[in-house]
């Protein structure tokens, strides 16, 4: 019984406990037409892929999820480095991010809608 628990001890330890083992960095907050909201980005970094949280803000309202960017296979984060264009159309906003920095042309910049929650 001894080993068993040890064994399962150490995979905990090994997994991290069910943490991600994702690197945050620090949020950016981008305000949007509508003064009292916002969208949190939430950057991460996990071994050598990257990628985004999305989150919405209303007022003192909680942040509401709306989804995830992905895509990076370096751990290079395009938001942290300024390389990203945010649209708001209608009741959609669409973000645009770019992994390569010499790449000035958006030709292989990534989009994503992402759907504002109704107020």
């Amino acid at each position: 019984m001894k080993k068993l628990i040890f064994v399962l001890c150490f995979c905990l330890l090994l997994c991290g406990c069910g943490t991600s083992g994702k690197e945050y960095k620090d949020d950016i907050t981008y305000p949007l037409q509508d003064q009292n909201d916002v969208l949190i980005i939430k950057e991460w970094t996990y071994l050598l892929g990257s990628g985004a949280d999305i989150y919405y803000k209303h007022g003192d309202d909680a942040p509401v999820f709306l989804g995830k960017t992905s895509g990076g296979d370096n751990g290079f984060c395009p938001f942290s480095e300024g390389l990203y264009d945010i649209t708001e159309e209608d009741e959609n906003v669409k973000i645009s991010w770019c992994f390569k920095p010499s790449d000035s042309d958006r030709a292989n910049w990534q989009s994503e809608y992402f759907q504002f929650p109704i107020k």
